[in-house]
């Protein structure tokens, strides 16, 4: 169902942004583009990180190593690679969009492993891959991938911003945040967001909002105007590594299908940035188990 905005609505939200650019925006920050991560980096990570580097880096015709790095009970929920383990190599391995990706983070919640990373092709993209691990292997992998149309409001890209998760100890306490925030309020709407949220130090990277409360005030009329609508359905992963969490969701905006790939720095039990990747699906894949995908 469609937003419906009055013009009694639209004074009421415009005035309350005014007033919030006033006495409540956000800190400007600027950032340099992120570089790729090095070669000492990597050498201290886990070996589920190297391997989810690896297979992230390879080169196309490097069979042997996807060969080496992948379960033979592999299944990928990507979709434009969907398929087990020799389907997914020979699709990936044939796509000529890109040719390669450059991760520039990677955090690792127990057997998942998610890598964001810079797409280089016939276009610049940016694409999260999620990875499953079992026994040292990948044995399930989900994605999303989307291209770059340059700076948001604040100048931001969607991929900019610091890279290496620090605050392990707040791991669970930061998955635990996400998880409710996702559910109470993305998924039921019970209403209360603000309250996940420090607007002061809020840095968003989403292409079409700014920072801090105003920035995301400006987003929600221009959706109404749009008569656009986001709805998230099924919630099937949250990823957390310190300061750093990974959601990935189902839903809709408007009655397109779509995937959701929220990111986000916490600090102070509050969120302080957000970077996402939302594109189009044909069908709700990634929520279905593996073993009813496969026996379609």
């Amino acid at each position: 169902m469609k937003h419906s905005i009055t013009l009694k609505n639209i004074v009421f939200i415009i005035s309350i942004t005014c007033l919030v650019s006033l006495i409540g925006c956000s800190k400007k920050v600027v950032y340099n583009a992120p570089s790729a991560l090095s070669k000492e980096y990597i050498s201290e990570l886990s070996n589920e990180k190297k391997i989810a580097y690896r297979f992230t880096t390879s080169a196309k015709e490097n069979y042997l190593i996807f060969d080496s790095i992948l379960s033979p009970k592999f299944y990928s929920l990507d979709q434009s690679w969907k398929g087990d383990k020799k389907t997914f190599i020979q699709k990936r391995n044939s796509d000529s969009s890109f040719s390669k990706m450059k991760p520039v983070r990677i955090i690792q919640d127990d057997s998942l492993v998610a890598v964001h990373s810079r797409v280089l092709g016939d276009t610049l993209r940016f694409r999260w891959d999620i990875l499953r691990f079992k026994e040292q292997k990948v044995q399930e992998h989900w994605s999303n991938v989307n291209d770059s149309i340059g700076l948001n409001p604040n100048k931001h890209s969607e991929i900019d911003g610091p890279t290496i998760p620090t605050q392990l100890e707040k791991t669970d306490v930061n998955r635990s945040l996400i998880n409710k925030f996702i559910k109470e309020n993305m998924i039921r709407k019970e209403g209360g967001a603000m309250k996940f949220f420090s607007f002061k130090k809020y840095i968003q990277h989403n292409r079409d909002v700014g920072d801090g409360l105003s920035g995301l005030l400006w987003a929600m009329i221009k959706m109404s105007f749009q008569g656009n609508t986001i709805t998230f359905k099924h919630n099937y992963h949250v990823i957390a590594e310190g300061n750093f969490v990974l959601s990935a969701t189902e839903g809709y905006v408007g009655k397109e299908k779509t995937t959701f790939f929220d990111f986000f720095r916490i600090e102070n039990n509050k969120i302080i940035e957000h970077w996402d990747i939302i594109a189009p699906i044909n069908e709700f894949l990634y929520f279905q188990p593996v073993e009813k995908i496969k026996n379609e």
